[in-house]
């Protein structure tokens, strides 16, 4: 929610207070979901999400399958015994069950799974990128202890209130160590496509993808919320074939960083909630501005103009 409000304030309050922008799962949101459960908590793969269905071999695929077992049926049959070969695909379907009971149509199948609003449904695509990743953790031998850790805990949720603003506060943190009975340590696992990039670019990468989507934010309200001491990253890289693990810490300076942005941001909220005044992204006229590279391309055109 917090992340929705560096959005902007508008958003904030259209989704989460007149509740006008809906939630809505995404593909990407699922992937994320399903790497998380493979990773962290495989035995809750059936019993969270609902997977592609397998087609058996004998299984009437198409209208043309149903038809072929319908012909063969009245190949010896008085024609008062045949059955009807001409009608819609359901109709067909009918007509079959009608004589074989047990007969499987992937249409059902498919349909099942479809209708399944229990658990999250998956593709097969989805299962295949996931699993692989799930072995890059687990034959990366730090990433390997650190999930199968023995004092580990895993998405245990903290409360609390801002001493600034009487907010309160709910984390989440992915998972989390007691390594003694003073220090403790957690830790969120994300994926990511950073497999196109030159190999002395990627820590700059990993960087950029912590500040972009905020994920020194969501770690100083960890440590905070959760009293960790101590806070981790583990990347997958998420490109087909190219799955690498890369563990990265949290400075004390990049948390102190996310501190003060998530400080100022539940103020911002405070303050909204006070006055009723939830701003769009942009609210004044501003100034586009050359940077240094225009500037120079801008010099140079006045020169070949002259």
């Amino acid at each position: 929610m917090l992340k929705d409000v560096r959005i902007s304030l508008m958003y904030y309050h259209r989704r989460h207070i007149k509740k006008e922008i809906k939630f809505e799962r995404s593909e990407a949101l699922d992937f994320g979901n399903l790497f998380h459960t493979l990773v962290l908590e495989p035995e809750k793969i059936k019993t969270e999400f609902s997977l592609p269905p397998i087609i058996p071999d004998n299984a009437f695929t198409n209208t043309d399958s149903l038809k072929a077992f319908i012909r063969e049926y009245n190949a010896d049959k008085q024609k008062s015994a045949q059955l009807k070969l001409t009608g819609k695909k359901e109709e067909l379907i009918e007509t079959i069950k009608s004589v074989k009971p047990d007969a499987v149509f992937a249409d059902e199948l498919i349909q099942a799974w479809t209708n399944d609003s229990s658990r999250i449904r998956i593709t097969a695509d989805q299962y295949q990128l996931a699993s692989p990743m799930q072995q890059a953790v687990l034959k990366h031998p730090e990433a390997n202890k650190i999930i199968s850790h023995p004092n580990r805990s895993i998405e245990l949720s903290y409360y609390g209130i801002d001493e600034d603003t009487g907010l309160e506060i709910r984390v989440r943190p992915d998972l989390e160590i007691q390594l003694s009975h003073d220090h403790r340590i957690g830790f969120d696992l994300k994926s990511a496509s950073l497999g196109r990039f030159k190999q002395e670019m990627i820590e700059a990468m990993i960087k950029r993808e912590i500040i972009h989507r905020d994920y020194h934010i969501s770690a100083a309200m960890y440590c905070d919320i959760a009293m960790l001491d101590q806070f981790f990253w583990i990347f997958v890289n998420k490109d087909e074939n190219y799955h690498w693990v890369a563990i990265v810490e949290a400075s004390p300076e990049l948390l102190e960083l996310g501190r003060l942005e998530y400080k100022k941001t539940l103020r911002d909220i405070n303050q909204a909630m006070k006055t009723n005044y939830w701003p769009e992204p942009i609210t004044s006229t501003f100034i586009v501005n050359l940077s240094d590279f225009e500037q120079r391309k801008l010099e140079k055109l006045q020169l070949n103009a002259a």
